[in-house]
């Protein structure tokens, strides 16, 4: 009989996950990784906390299932908030749940699982793991495929997720025909250490004000037409919160930090042609040049593409028609069919 550790957030997604996994057969282990830095946290009902392993204690109780808890509160900070602050501060505009699966949660439920002799790993995301591919989720609209690409092979091929062929509303069914606690849990929210996504106040109380440092904001012709307060809270593409009255909206389409300079637009001047992409992960060897589908942003469709290399772990990405900027930071996917290829970081 093959065992599985389960990352259990005490969320609706992974206790239904280790359900489902039990009921395969599986011996299931469910583990809660504890992320949150308190003063982050205030108030905030995510996952990923103490009281959510709480929750997920519970569930795994009531399925008869062992569970634990482990702390990475540090390596959190050090490997994700850090890393989104810094990226930040220098006009990019990362993506923590990458960072997160990349860097704490898989390495850290491969790494247990390995001392514990635990054959697979299984988390509650919504994609398919068929044949050693990752597969885009049977509910496009829940597809989380997009966060998972940079994972390694090895994590790959351990890994199983039990909810890619399942929509929300069926997981949430099996939920509460089970009486599970995470039954009628509300969604986690986009960034989870953000409270109601507002991460300029995160950066300012991390740094404090020495980070809210004035400067112009120039339209096309470099004409001063406002003054920005500070360039971390601003991302490419920017439409809402710019603070320029003008006859038509402006969106931000360049965030110059060597001269502390926002730059802004009307939106027919935001499209653009290509991306370059860096710090790439493949997961499946393709030969390049190739035409495949990219997805630039977690929750944009995917559009046709010709993927080149510039050099060993740079890419263009030429799209064939002119698409929304997605920010340097960001990653780009890359897909042939519903499989990720890989992805990289735009720069």
């Amino acid at each position: 009989m093959s065992s599985v550790l389960v990352g259990m957030s005490g969320g609706v997604d992974s206790s239904v996950s280790a359900y489902l996994l039990q009921k395969a057969g599986y011996t299931v282990y469910g583990l809660s990784l504890i992320f949150w830095e308190t003063r982050f946290n205030s108030g905030l009902n995510a996952c990923c906390s103490v009281d959510s392993a709480l929750d997920a204690a519970k569930t795994a109780s009531m399925l008869g299932i062992s569970h634990s808890a482990k702390d990475v509160r540090v390596e959190f900070m050090e490997l994700v908030i850090e890393p989104f602050i810094s990226s930040y501060k220098a006009g990019l505009t990362p993506n923590p749940c990458i960072l997160c699966n990349r860097h704490v949660k898989f390495p850290v439920l491969l790494d247990v699982a390995n001392q514990m002799g635990i054959d697979f790993i299984a988390t509650g995301h919504y994609a398919i793991v068929e044949n050693r591919r990752l597969k885009i989720a049977s509910d496009h609209r829940k597809d989380q495929s997009y966060f998972l690409y940079a994972m390694t092979r090895e994590t790959l091929n351990r890994l199983i997720l039990p909810l890619g062929q399942m929509t929300k509303d069926d997981v949430r069914e099996v939920a509460r025909g089970l009486c599970l606690p995470a039954a009628a849990r509300p969604e986690s929210q986009e960034i989870c250490f953000v409270e109601d996504c507002n991460y300029g106040k995160l950066i300012r109380d991390y740094e404090g004000g020495s980070i809210v440092r004035e400067g112009p904001i120039v339209d096309m012709d470099g004409k001063r037409v406002g003054t920005h307060s500070g360039l971390y809270a601003y991302t490419l593409g920017q439409r809402r919160g710019i603070g320029v009255a003008a006859k038509e909206p402006l969106y931000v389409v360049g965030i110059d930090t060597t001269n502390n300079t926002l730059r802004v637009a009307p939106r027919e001047y935001a499209a653009v042609s290509h991306c370059l992409a860096a710090d790439i992960n493949v997961l499946v060897d393709v030969g390049l040049p190739a035409r495949l589908h990219v997805r630039s942003r977690s929750s944009g469709g995917n559009f046709p593409a010709l993927v080149s290399r510039i050099d060993a772990q740079t890419l263009k990405v030429e799209y064939e028609t002119p698409q929304w900027p997605a920010a340097p930071g960001q990653s780009v996917v890359f897909y042939d069919g519903d499989t990720v290829i890989g992805g990289g970081v735009i720069v």
